[in-house]
């Protein structure tokens, strides 16, 4: 019985041993676990201030999207749809989820071919080859309409906002210059300002950091949600004038600078571009139109001429 007992004792010392010095399997797991845990809860904010769903949307396309989302969500992986949520918060969407972009990138791959095969059978009877040919060319172009949409949609946003950026930083400046804090700053800019992307993002700032999120992280989070290098260092910029002390007014003030600086460099790097833009047009579409009226009347009476 003693000898029973030694055993198990013994038994139970090297399985303690082995658990305390071996690596958990399930480590990566629970690391990533984690993660998206804190990426969910970084989320939540915009969860709790979601609009009511899109009127502009078709009913039955809603429909058709949500019977198509469990395939979507089969597809996404946490990475794919963490990236899929920041092109939306980037193109100005917080409505639309991960699974369902994917779903509309589906239902329009399949929208497309049949059209194409109603069109064709309706009218122009083309031969199998070409139809099955332009089909699969239908279903490529429906799964990437929705991507190219939404990549159209964030840069006419992000223009919007650079542009608007440096006069609402002079306005936040005149504000905190005036005795208010940098978040009263902010609400009276949305206060006093007219709907615009930029005034959308602080009013969203203020929900999250009125729901409990902390000032510095939401401030972060404004500079990531547009995508823009620009927004993200002004962000940065305020909370580490905030966290040091210094004068946020100053900072507002050196970053309206520069960027109305960076706004002039670029203006001038898209009117040198314009020239090469303008070959293609005044090669192919104007030379030839003053050719043919200086030209034309010479070579008729040329040609025709007595």
């Amino acid at each position: 019985m003693i000898l029973i007992l030694v055993f198990l004792l013994i038994v139970a010392a090297v399985a303690l041993g082995v658990l305390a010095f071996a690596k958990p399997k399930t480590k990566t797991k629970v690391e990533k676990r984690l993660k998206r845990s804190r990426e969910v809860a970084s989320r939540v904010s915009f969860e709790a201030i979601e609009e009511e769903p899109d009127p502009s949307q078709s009913k039955y396309l809603a429909i058709l999207e949500a019977r198509l989302k469990p395939i979507a969500e089969r597809r996404l992986s946490p990475e794919q749809e963490l990236a899929l949520i920041r092109r939306l918060h980037a193109a100005g969407d917080y409505r639309t989820t991960a699974a369902q972009f994917v779903a509309r990138q589906l239902l329009w791959a399949c929208i497309l071919p049949i059209f194409w095969i109603a069109s064709n059978w309706l009218v122009l009877n083309l031969s199998p080859i070409v139809a099955i040919a332009v089909a699969i060319a239908c279903f490529f172009v429906g799964y990437i309409l929705p991507s190219e949409r939404l990549k159209t949609l964030t840069e006419r946003r992000q223009n919007l906002i650079i542009k608007a950026m440096p006069t609402t930083l002079d306005l936040l400046t005149t504000c905190v210059e005036a005795g208010l804090s940098l978040q009263a700053a902010m609400a009276k800019v949305v206060e006093l300002g007219k709907p615009h992307p930029l005034r959308d993002e602080f009013e969203r700032t203020l929900k999250e950091i009125q729901l409990g999120r902390p000032r510095g992280e939401a401030l972060r989070e404004l500079g990531k949600r547009a995508a823009l290098k620009e927004l993200n260092s002004v962000a940065v910029a305020m909370v580490q004038a905030e966290a040091m002390g210094s004068s946020i007014a100053k900072t507002l003030r050196v970053q309206s600078e520069m960027l109305r600086e960076a706004r002039w460099q670029r203006a001038q790097e898209m009117a040198q571009k314009a020239a090469l833009k303008l070959v293609f047009p005044v090669v192919f579409l104007i030379f030839p139109t003053i050719f043919i009226i200086i030209f034309g009347p010479l070579l008729l009476s040329l040609f025709f001429g007595k």
